[in-house]
């Protein structure tokens, strides 16, 4: 694993002044619609609305004072930015943010509004991180991965630790995968508290290359990432991630746009909490795995809640 438990147990110390304990919760029209005790970590009660809040804000902490003089900067899509915005103004630490060009409006804007810079550059994720990393260069910030930090993984395993204290019982959890940090921290946490619960993956079919990878035992990259499901739209696997998610996975689906927009629709009704594409994978992936997993306990995360108003009129009218 490419963290221990201690790492995940200190990055849990630093942010229990800035980041609550987010509710578990179950629905009685997600366990009728999966046939499955479904749990519902709701992520989206966290600033930002998503789990990168614990990630970003376990990464700033851990920064040496020289280095949060000269400021971060960060890839992402989204949430991810957002996330590190919100953490850098609540510690006063300058943040530069890369979106690829067309990204999310609405998430551009949260990402402003937290005071940091925004650099819109590259067809998409992975050439914005590109772009970060000429800034590095160029400017002497400090790389803020979304994914490829020991301190971003144990940031994002606390959500699990949570689960695992929080659930009387417990089988799986299934959890959604852009860069890994939130599957990997499930297999962390579950290994130290839970060790007879099993961690899933879901990554959308459209950006599937981490999917594909763990199916076929090498890694890939992929030409595209064309999902709506922002989160998820990544094009390779990582090297901090890719070991613990071939070793620790119990199993791994891709998911299809519709059964994404499916899982929207049906997590807004049961649970009258808005949630993205990416905030509602796991549901997806869960609904896929119903038969394998019938009749147990399974968790899920509803993590990320900016999808914008565009592209929720189209999943609400079934448009995907």
């Amino acid at each position: 694993m490419p963290i221990r438990f201690e790492d995940v147990l200190a990055a849990r110390r630093c942010l229990a002044p800035h980041l609550p304990t987010t509710p578990l919760r179950s629905y009685r029209e997600l366990d009728e619609a999966t046939g499955v005790r479904v749990l519902v970590k709701h992520e989206n009660h966290l600033p930002t609305n998503a789990f990168k809040a614990r990630n970003t804000m376990s990464f700033l902490t851990a920064l040496p004072a020289e280095q949060r003089a000269r400021g971060v900067v960060a890839a992402t899509r989204g949430n991810h930015g957002a996330g590190l915005a919100w953490a850098g103004a609540r510690l006063g630490v300058p943040v530069t943010i890369c979106v690829p060009h067309g990204n999310n409006p609405e998430k551009n804007a949260a990402i402003r509004g937290h005071g940091a810079e925004l650099v819109e550059a590259g067809r998409d994720y992975d050439e914005a991180v590109t772009v970060a990393e000429r800034l590095v260069r160029e400017r002497g910030l400090v790389m803020a991965h979304s994914t490829n930090d020991a301190n971003v993984v144990a940031g994002a395993a606390t959500l699990s630790v949570e689960i695992c204290e929080q659930a009387e019982q417990l089988d799986a959890i299934v959890v959604a995968v852009g860069g890994g940090s939130q599957a990997v921290g499930a297999i962390v946490a579950t290994r130290a508290l839970r060790p007879g619960v099993r961690v899933y993956g879901v990554q959308a079919r459209n950006a599937s290359a981490i999917h594909d990878s763990w199916h076929g035992g090498a890694r890939v990259t992929t030409e595209r990432a064309d999902t709506f499901a922002d989160g998820l739209a990544t094009r390779a696997t990582y090297d901090l991630t890719w070991p613990a998610l071939r070793e620790g996975l119990a199993g791994f689906v891709a998911v299809t746009e519709a059964e994404l927009g499916a899982a929207v629709r049906l997590m807004i009704r049961a649970t009258h909490n808005l949630v993205e594409g990416a905030g509602a994978a796991g549901l997806a992936g869960l609904v896929q795995l119903r038969e394998q997993l019938a009749g147990q306990t399974v968790a899920v995360v509803l993590s990320g809640a900016n999808i914008d108003a565009p592209t929720l009129s189209r999943v609400l009218a079934g448009e995907l």
